[in-house]
């Protein structure tokens, strides 16, 4: 990492990334638009060439860009609020930092990259939890510390931690503070996370009918081709529907599968009490 970078994020309040990173972090913009820059190249055939052979009007084609254009917009700003750094005022010594880093470090398996007097970086690695990791950078900025989690940008892009982002972020500040009140450590057993908040609930009441949509017109596309670029936008479209659906499945019986073993477990152990008695 440049040493002036860490002037411009103490600055901005934002996370600099490298050009690499920063178009994987955006990668999903780029995925997107690549469906309507279909639209834009059968546009330069109409208008500039002269080439163009299907049998959309330039007004039709327009309106069938406009909603990719509009989710590409929204995940530009969403991925650009994702860097922002959550500023915190709290007095610490240098050895109550490294205690909180340890205990996370420990708890969650990160991999130490960078750790000096004004930044620490690490990255959490994938372990079937839904997410292929995340970096989790802290700046220190006199009585302030920086912090920030992404989806690790030196991985295949991602715009879902499923909550690891966060996680990351509180279990540091949480262990900080617990050094500071000379808590000692203690075992965490950790709780599955429930799939079905009312959070969630409403994501999948969006998502999943949008999901259907995407499903229909990647098929209409694919099995009905005006040209290749057609076929090629409905291989997209179904292919941003499978990674989703793909993920979000895997959580749900991830998580199905850790709330059942508990009540097995206490089964288990009723059985055994009965035996006794």
């Amino acid at each position: 990492m440049k040493k002036e970078w860490i002037d411009i994020m103490k600055q901005t309040k934002r996370l600099k990334l490298s050009r690499c990173q920063t178009l994987d972090h955006f990668f999903i913009v780029i995925f997107i638009l690549f469906i309507p820059g279909f639209t834009l190249f059968n546009l330069f055939e109409i208008y500039v060439i002269d080439s163009y052979n299907g049998v959309k009007t330039a007004d039709e084609l327009i309106s069938t860009a406009w909603p990719w254009i509009i989710l590409a917009i929204a995940f530009y700003f969403i991925q650009k609020r994702r860097l922002r750094f959550k500023e915190v005022t709290v007095n610490y010594s240098d050895q109550e930092f490294r205690e909180a880093i340890e205990r996370t470090v420990k708890e969650y398996e990160w991999q130490i990259e960078l750790n000096n007097q004004n930044i620490f970086r690490a990255y959490r690695p994938w372990n079937w939890t839904g997410s292929w990791g995340e970096m989790i950078t802290i700046v220190k900025d006199n009585d302030q510390l920086l912090l920030n989690s992404i989806c690790d940008p030196n991985k295949m892009s991602s715009i879902a931690s499923f909550g690891w982002n966060k996680r990351n972020i509180d279990t540091f500040l949480k262990n900080l503070v617990d050094v500071k009140k000379d808590i000692p450590v203690q075992e965490k057993i950790e709780k599955p996370e429930k799939e079905w908040t009312l959070r969630k609930v409403v994501i999948r009441l969006f998502a999943y009918p949008f999901c259907l949509f995407l499903i229909g017109l990647g098929a209409y596309m694919i099995f009905n081709p005006v040209n290749w670029k057609s076929q090629g936008a409905g291989v997209g479209a179904m292919g941003i529907v499978a990674i989703y659906m793909y993920t979000d499945l895997k959580m749900i019986i991830k998580n199905k599968s850790a709330n059942a073993k508990p009540e097995n477990d206490s089964s288990h152990a009723e059985g055994k009490n009965n035996k006794y008695n």
